[in-house]
């Protein structure tokens, strides 16, 4: 019993870690294409 609350709370757990850090990655990727399409910025280099 014990054993099977730590898996199931392990599995949460990464599944949340993988989740946090996938949207991270997304958010990173999106922000950095709408600075390259933002025509204030076109100058700079990013």
């Amino acid at each position: 019993m014990n054993t099977g609350i730590f898996i199931v709370g392990f599995i949460i757990f990464s599944l949340y870690i993988f989740g946090l850090l996938y949207m991270i990655n997304y958010s990173h990727k999106s922000q950095e294409e709408e600075l390259k399409k933002d025509p204030e910025l076109k100058d700079s280099e990013i």
